[in-house]
């Protein structure tokens, strides 16, 4: 594991690259989360593993958003997707293919498949809201639901991480204590605004990031969710958890709306971060 010091000098040296190169992103708002004590509760969700683009994410998520308004099987075969997802133009690229799947694991019943092509889209059952989707398009409160979702599982590079998601919408059918995810991490949310239904992104850090892995928490975070440091994709990462935010042990609502939590293993939490800052540890 690299050292703390190290680990300043690299961060450092990355925002003054940042502030060098004129991007957007204002060193002035890299506030840290405070410590946090333990929730003291099980907390009950569903285990996973992060892995998908930010790029092919952001490049679908308006053909994805469309996608989720139809139902996903095909009204004259419930095996198939339905027709009118693919005219959405969301199966047409590997990457909105990629998007794809991850919308069935988190939206679809779990054990639901979908095919298309020689693709086959498996339901995993993650959300306990959204299991009308096969016949029905989704409402709005459900979309969201669907992308909060998805973007927990967003990692710019690559770094398969095991995680564990829990929140009022989420399956609570595995603990995350017996499989040993013991660091909140973060909790996420996704809303939809304006008749266009653009995504607005809230992160509210669970973990000190700067004494844990010698990291700049939004700056990592920005990252994780846009893919860069350049905050291109409208995320907040915010610190008013406080007041925004009711429930615990990993069961939380958020502006009055559901959210999920993820939490890591205590040894992946600064590999996973490294990680999406692009210093490679895996």
């Amino acid at each position: 594991m690299l050292s703390f010091r190290l680990l300043e000098g690299v961060v450092l040296g990355t925002v003054l690259t940042l502030i060098g190169c004129g991007t957007a992103v204002d060193p002035g708002d890299f506030v840290e989360s405070q410590a946090l004590e333990p929730q003291g509760g099980s907390t009950k969700g569903t285990g996973g593993m992060n892995g998908l683009s930010p790029a092919d994410y952001h490049a679908n998520v308006t053909a994805l958003v469309s996608a989720l308004g139809v139902a996903a099987a095909d009204p004259q075969n419930p095996s198939a997707v339905n027709p009118a997802i693919e005219a959405t133009g969301l199966l047409a690229t590997e990457g909105g293919r990629e998007v794809f799947s991850y919308a069935a694991r988190c939206t679809l019943p779990a054990g639901t498949q979908l095919t298309n092509g020689s693709g086959v889209y498996t339901g995993g059952g993650i959300l306990t809201t959204t299991g009308s989707w096969p016949s029905a398009g989704l409402t709005t409160s459900q979309k969201e639901d669907a992308l909060t979702c998805m973007v927990t599982h967003l990692n710019p590079f690559g770094a398969h991480v095991p995680f564990f998601l829990s929140g009022p919408s989420i399956a609570g059918t595995e603990s995350s204590d017996a499989q040993g995810f013991t660091i909140e991490e973060a909790i996420w949310q996704v809303k939809l605004e304006g008749p266009n239904q653009t995504p607005i992104y809230y992160a509210w850090p669970r973990v000190d990031l700067l004494n844990t892995c010698g990291l700049v928490t939004s700056l990592t975070w920005v990252t994780r969710i846009c893919g860069s440091a350049l905050n291109t994709c409208g995320v907040q990462v915010r610190y008013d958890r406080a007041t925004a935010c009711t429930g615990s042990d990993g069961i939380f609502t958020c502006n009055g709306k559901p959210a999920v939590q993820t939490s890591l293993e205590e040894s992946d939490l600064c590999i996973l971060h490294l990680n999406v800052l692009g210093i490679g540890l895996l």
